[in-house]
């Protein structure tokens, strides 16, 4: 099969991916292997490529966002049994011995295409337990390759905790911006507004029905209830803090960079409350494929171009350099269920 191999953000452009040729998986106890379909590029891959964020490494693959078919089921395996259309829950929790609340809090969380030991899914075929496994039998490729993102999303949502007369600023309207959005309006919010440069992201803000702000322009609205910071770095944590009034909430959902500075006057004198979220559980990642099987979430909006793996690097690039500043990229494997 072909796999999508990373040789670190040190080497120039052309030769940071290679498509290998590696021998197919086999399912282990407990796993299946999945023919895969669609995988999205997500922001935080495309830190590790550039190196902004040290969160990828050479010879790892990525991918964490997918979907596809049952191909073949392991030892102890009952089902669901081949053909069927499915994505995966990349976060992997230890057995409860941390003692972890939720998944996404456990201490040896590990995450498929993220801990660079397991392979992701920038591959035609990848293996993976089959209790993380979730069948969406009446969603396509490219829907159900964003059910990851979209749970990140609500997840996000949910800790933000806006009440439906709150005005919410999200700031960052790249993928984990826009989703968070939806997932804040699907939970009753009425005024929710995304703060982003690119003109194009704007426009497909707009075409959800978000109005928009440049960054330049966030004050002259402020104050808003509650923010949202999906971007993560020095500038948009304090424009966060800026945009709440004294008391108000920030919600950080992004991971621009691994460490950021921070206004403490505006936190400490303030009393604003800061709140991070990460990843999701496993009852959020359920429920984000039922939103999306039920129509109470739709990604169509963000969903952008689809290019075949040979093509997905420059994908990469054109994302790192501002070529292109589509939400969603998609890779297909162009391969059908058996």
């Amino acid at each position: 099969m072909r796999s999508l191999l990373f040789h670190g953000p040190e080497q120039p452009p052309e030769r940071r991916f290679t498509v290998e040729q590696v021998a197919i998986p086999e399912p282990g106890r407990g796993e299946v292997r999945i023919r895969v379909a669609r995988v999205g590029l997500c922001g935080s891959d495309l830190h590790g490529y550039t190196g902004e964020s040290g969160r990828r490494v050479a010879g790892m693959v990525m991918g964490h966002e997918a979907s596809g078919w049952i191909d073949a089921l392991g030892e102890g395996v009952s089902g669901p049994p081949p053909g069927t259309h499915v994505t995966f829950n990349p976060a992997l929790p230890c057995d409860g011995a941390c003692g972890h609340a939720i998944e996404s809090r456990c201490e040896l969380l590990e995450v498929v295409g993220v801990t660079p030991h397991i392979a992701g899914a920038f591959a035609d075929y990848l293996t993976i337990g089959a209790r993380r496994v979730v069948p969406i039998p009446d969603l396509t490729p490219e829907q159900g390759a964003v059910i990851e993102p979209m749970a990140v999303g609500l997840h996000a949502a949910n800790q933000l905790g806006a009440k439906p007369e709150d005005r919410v600023l999200v700031v960052g309207g790249g993928m984990i911006g826009q989703v968070t959005a939806h997932a804040i309006r699907s939970l009753g919010v009425g005024e929710i507004v995304i703060s982003e440069p690119h003109p194009r992201r704007r426009e497909i803000a707009e075409a959800a029905g978000f109005p928009t702000l440049h960054p330049d322009g966030v004050q002259a609205e402020a104050p808003f209830d509650r923010a949202m910071d999906a971007v993560a770095i020095s500038a948009t944590v304090g424009a966060a803090l800026d945009a709440v009034p004294k008391g108000g909430v920030v919600c950080i959902v992004g991971l621009g960079m691994p460490q950021v500075t921070v206004p403490l006057f505006s936190v400490v004198v303030g009393e604003r409350i800061v709140v991070g979220s990460y990843c999701y559980s496993d009852a959020t990642f359920i429920e984000t494929a039922q939103r999306l099987t039920d129509g109470s979430l739709d990604p169509a909006t963000l969903i952008g171009p689809t290019v075949g793996m040979e093509d997905f690097p420059q994908a990469f690039e054109d994302l790192a350099t501002g070529a292109i500043s589509e939400v969603k990229v998609l890779m297909t494997t162009d391969r059908a269920p058996a």
